[in-house]
């Protein structure tokens, strides 16, 4: 009996652990600076989180489209 109690709290623990996070919980991530093998120090920066939406890429590009040819930041040439 004990050891079936014991296999349904590690079956439930593993559930709960393998859940997964939204993009609501993503965050920016500081990579801290790192020297690489030629003796180079690479500066230290700020990892922006990548979207898991499968219509991410889309959604970018149709964006990237909408404000390069409208708005304040359009170039009319005359």
């Amino acid at each position: 009996m004990k050891t079936l109690q014991f296999i349904f709290i590690v079956f439930f623990l593993s559930c709960n652990s393998a859940t997964e996070s939204t993009d609501k919980d993503a965050h920016p991530v500081y990579v801290s600076p790192t020297i690489d093998k030629y003796g180079h120090l690479r500066k230290g920066y700020v990892r922006m989180p990548v979207s898991t939406n499968k219509n991410a890429i889309k959604n970018r590009n149709r964006s990237r489209y909408y404000y390069k040819t409208r708005g304040k930041y359009s170039h009319k040439h005359r």
